[in-house]
């Protein structure tokens, strides 16, 4: 019985919804405690699901691709809220790019000195170095860089639960209040995941970091690539 439910062809998705929708109920009863970001309980609860009931992750994602054909849709609404803030941005381009570059370079060399230390396999280094782009972007460049893109995409899914879990409390601790910044924070660190979180702070908060990971994406996927090749 059980395995016919699995086999339903909208089985993917329906897991899928229904453990957002848990997260979301826990994360507003616990008055949006950070820990508690939907996104994260509703990956803990798939994969839990998964494990439990030992579904074959390819029979999963295979019955939740309605939900990753609309990933492209979601992610171009994003220009909504940079359209409505976009005379600021103008404003601050300069700064941008200059903390895109520098941010960007120095999360990454961070986590991938981590791997390094530790000595870990080049592979996974590899794929390591897209941890800061969106999942879908992370796992083509890895695949063409060498590395493992089911790897980068569960690098991907922790960098950005835990940037929206500690960015916001640690960019109050530091008085950080302006919405440019705190949204930048969160787009450049935990990409989607973090504009997520973003959007719930209001929307000039949301189109900075919209805006963040959009320019991360984009030179991620143009500059590794190069990087690669001229190390190889």
């Amino acid at each position: 019985m059980f395995d016919l439910i699995t086999q339903f062809p909208l089985f993917g998705v329906l897991l899928t919804i229904a453990s957002f929708y848990f997260g979301q109920w826990i994360y507003q009863r616990t008055n949006r405690f950070a820990p508690f970001q939907p996104v994260v309980i509703g990956m803990i609860l798939v994969i839990g699901s998964l494990i439990v009931f030992d579904i074959p992750y390819q029979r999963y994602y295979a019955s939740s691709e309605m939900l990753h054909l609309l990933l492209g849709p979601a992610t171009v609404a994003l220009a909504i809220p940079l359209f409505q803030h976009a005379k600021r941005i103008r404003e601050l381009l300069l700064p941008v790019m200059c903390t895109v570059l520098v941010g960007g370079t120095f999360t990454v060399g961070v986590a991938v000195g981590i791997l390094w230390l530790f000595d870990v396999s080049p592979q996974t280094v590899i794929s390591m170095t897209t941890k800061s782009i969106t999942t879908p972007i992370a796992m083509i460049v890895s695949e063409e860089i060498g590395g493992v893109p089911a790897l980068s995409a569960m690098f991907v899914l922790i960098t950005g639960a835990l940037g929206a879990i500690v960015a916001i409390p640690m960019l109050n601790w530091f008085k950080i209040h302006d919405n440019g910044v705190r949204g930048f924070t969160l787009g450049l660190t935990s990409h989607a995941i973090g504009t997520a979180r973003a959007m719930e702070e209001n929307e000039e908060c949301a189109a900075f970091s919209a805006l963040a990971m959009g320019i991360m994406g984009v030179a991620t996927a143009i500059i590794l690539p190069l990087i690669m090749f001229w190390l190889a």
